[in-house]
């Protein structure tokens, strides 16, 4: 529910010209009433004092001059009323008077707080039962005194309830607008996670594709560097130097494909379908990548004890990558060393374990290359874990990807 001051606030701003108006309006009515001689109520309860016309026109028109502060001095134009109501009624009450005052009570109850409102509403009840009592008292007629009972609470009571439901009703919108407010903005963070998600996401696929191809270029390119000055220092004719310069190609032509498969998939609508080539890469395509890793001189040796067609894309997929940026850090940093590998389905989860030697001259682990944590965040993507660690002379890179059936167990 909104705050008083809310509410206030929002109908100075509307009704700042309203409320002079509004009491000019009843100057004028009351003007008639009196001029024309329908302004006395219960003359035959004390009557009506013998006032001049003109001094009822004053005090109407100071009524009149407190009702136009009606909306920005509620409490105090209805308190300053009240004086001015009860020395009217001191000398008789009339009607223009007594529609002055409701309007004031009104507005006390429509553009006040909460707790003028309830004081309000405490103080009406109380004089319709206060008058109702007074005039039985003074007439001893309970028709006379029931007809000033339901008279006062026609005049004073219908305007408090009414301030009461439009009250209620401003507050149920400024409310409901508070709310929609609040709504667009946690959804504009939802936006603003989910677009850091996919950059993030961006970010770490665009590592792997990218730095293990041009890391194998690069390899490959110092290879071929150092066999065509071998063999210009020897004046003979390398034919290795040909398989080399063709893994280049391989290598440059694979990383260009991958990128562009990347692009079509973030082109793709959600209606549209992608392209089956821009598909993710699989474990079917590891042998791409092993004969990149052989033609820059290193000796691979494989195990495979799985079929990839039997495991989820995602575990596919993610198998894959791992496997890619291993054998990408193994060609790195131990170029030429014989590498072995090997993929296993086993307890539920898929083994996935490559290890290469560790030269002496490596001074520095790589357990916080971004490579590794890209790969450790994939695995605890899908709920697995990954280590990667030196032992026994050799560098370590295990995985346990988890694997599940599609009804949500496990294989």
């Amino acid at each position: 529910m909104c705050s008083d001051k809310s509410v206030v606030t929002r109908s100075r701003s509307v009704g700042k010209w309203n409320d002079p108006l509004i009491a000019i309006g009843l100057f004028a009515v009351g003007v008639v009433l009196y001029l024309v001689g329908l302004y006395k109520m219960w003359s035959d309860v004390g009557g009506v004092a013998d006032v001049p016309v003109g001094v009822r026109i004053g005090m109407l028109a100071l009524l009149c001059a407190i009702d136009s502060f009606r909306r920005v001095r509620p409490a105090t134009a209805l308190a300053a009323g009240a004086v001015i109501v009860a020395v009217d009624a001191a000398l008789g009450p009339t009607l223009p008077m007594w529609l002055v005052l409701s309007d004031l009570t009104y507005a006390a109850v429509l553009y006040g707080t909460a707790r003028l409102g309830r004081v309000v509403c405490s103080l009406t009840a109380v004089s319709v039962a206060a008058l109702t009592a007074l005039v039985y008292l003074s007439t001893r007629d309970v028709r006379a005194a029931a007809g000033a009972g339901v008279v006062t609470a026609l005049f004073f009571g219908t305007p408090v309830w009414w301030a009461l439901v439009i009250r209620r009703q401003v507050e149920l919108t400024e409310a409901e607008r508070e709310r929609s407010r609040v709504h667009e903005a946690l959804a504009a963070l939802d936006r603003e996670t989910a677009v850091a998600h996919e950059r993030a996401t961006m970010a770490r696929d665009l590592h792997d594709v990218i730095a293990s191809h041009l890391s194998a270029i690069a390899i490959h390119s110092e290879a071929a560097l150092s066999t065509t000055a071998l063999s210009a220092e020897r004046g003979e004719p390398d034919d290795g130097l040909r398989e080399m310069i063709g893994a280049i190609r391989s290598s440059s032509l694979a990383g260009l494909s991958e990128m562009r498969s990347m692009i079509e998939l973030l082109h793709a609508g959600d209606g549209e379908t992608p392209d089956p080539r821009s598909s993710p890469p699989r474990l079917t395509e590891l042998p791409v990548v092993l004969d990149a890793a052989r033609a820059a001189g290193s000796t691979v040796d494989v195990a495979i004890d799985v079929d990839a067609a039997d495991l989820p894309s995602v575990v596919d997929h993610t198998a894959y990558r791992i496997a890619q940026e291993a054998l990408t850090n193994a060609l790195k940093h131990a170029p030429g060393a014989p590498i072995s590998m090997s993929l296993s389905l086993q307890h539920n989860a898929l083994q996935i374990e490559i290890r290469n030697p560790v030269g002496p001259d490596i001074s520095s682990p790589r357990a916080r290359t971004r490579g590794l944590a890209n790969m450790r965040h994939r695995a605890e993507l899908l709920g697995g874990s990954l280590d990667a660690l030196p032992v026994d002379g050799e560098w370590k890179v295990c995985a346990q990807l988890p694997v599940h059936t599609p009804n949500g167990t496990d294989r």
